[in-house]
């Protein structure tokens, strides 16, 4: 008991440890430091004016806090679709395993190593591990926003302008589907297209083989005795797999993401008189301190640690798949399948009809 306990306190201690280094990591201890100066430079030159704080909490705040919300939001949709994926493939495994009536049933319920199991279960691990490279593969743009953002011609002099449609209306047929073409070109050339196609070309496999299940259950046609269940696990695959395919390309509004981290350094300069204005402090702690009042720099630090972490947090929610960030999905979709192909025996008919 006092091992566990001893085991606990320091996992404790690490945890703590952990959080306090990635609260002020180098990048949060800079914008400290440059927010800190700004405090300096204005104090020296007795600069200050009054806002509403409102108004940075409107401006950075609350659009990360909605970044994160939404982040999140994704990624507990994507380990639901995960779930449910694993369960569709494991079911229709399953159903290709037990339902053939060849001359070893019933003998066969369960049996794994059946020459139709092996290759249904080499069908299904040989997707899962496409679906897995797809998903988890860099596509060298944020999403299909970025992609879009890539094939627009002039985008910076549109933005700048402050026409923030990608396809003006006023274009011709022509002009749309030549922008709808260098899309699809860049979408063509990135390094998840090969495994998404290839991920329906198992699906099709699988849907070939659930013809011919058909007739190895003895069944004269397609969907009698329950096998139409066959198509229904088929197509939610297919749906899971778009789902994640959908979580992965679009994310949370790309310009709102990087327009909060611009704010947020710009912020860090421009609010130093600002802090200037409110940090009060009585004639002891200026004595104390030596260079003024610290209640401005400690607010300063204040800012950048809250809104940094912020940021930090929206940055590694952000694209759940890459197994990079602190609270992402980890990916172990073909080794769980594998598990589930060990777990089972062959099933043994009674007497009675049960195993």
């Amino acid at each position: 008991m006092r091992v566990t306990a001893g085991m606990n306190m320091r996992l404790h201690l690490v945890r703590v440890l952990r959080a306090t280094v990635y609260c002020f990591n180098i990048h949060t201890l800079v914008l400290c430091a440059i927010s800190c100066m700004s405090c300096y430079v204005a104090m020296r030159m007795n600069w200050s004016y009054r806002l509403e704080f409102s108004l940075m909490a409107l401006g950075i705040t609350i659009p990360l806090t909605f970044n994160i919300t939404q982040a999140f939001t994704r990624r507990e949709r994507a380990l639901i679709t995960l779930a449910e994926m694993k369960a569709s493939i494991i079911a229709l495994y399953w159903q290709h395993r037990d339902w053939p009536q060849d001359d070893n049933f019933p003998d066969s319920l369960g049996n794994n190593r059946s020459a139709w199991a092996v290759q249904f279960a080499n069908v299904a691990l040989e997707f899962l591990t496409h679906v897995q490279q797809y998903i988890t593969t860099p596509e060298g743009y944020e999403s299909l926003s970025e992609i879009r953002l890539r094939a627009k011609r002039s985008t910076l002099l549109a933005l700048s302008l402050g026409d923030t449609r990608l396809q003006p209306v006023g274009d011709s047929d022509s002009l749309a589907a030549s922008f709808i073409l260098r899309v699809q070109r860049i979408n063509r050339s990135l390094p998840g297209y090969t495994h998404i196609q290839a991920a329906y070309g198992c699906l099709s496999r699988m849907s070939v083989m659930n013809e011919q299940l058909t007739f190895k259950a003895r069944y004269s046609r397609g969907g009698e005795g329950g096998l139409s269940r066959s198509a229904q696990y088929l197509r939610y695959l297919m749906a899971q797999m778009e789902q994640l395919r959908m979580i992965k390309i679009y994310r949370t509004p790309f310009m709102l993401r990087y327009c909060c981290s611009v704010l947020i350094h710009i912020g860090a300069i421009v609010l130093g008189p600002y802090f200037v204005h409110i940090g009060v402090c009585d004639a002891d702690a200026t004595e104390l301190w030596g260079l003024g009042c610290p209640a401005p720099f400690i607010m300063a630090c204040i800012y950048a640690v809250i809104c940094m972490l912020l940021l930090n947090v929206q940055d590694t929610c952000e694209m759940p798949f890459d197994m990079t960030g602190l609270d992402d999905v980890f990916m172990e979709l073909t080794d769980e399948f594998a598990d589930v192909l060990e777990l089972e025996q062959p099933c043994q008919i009674e007497g009675d009809g049960s195993c």
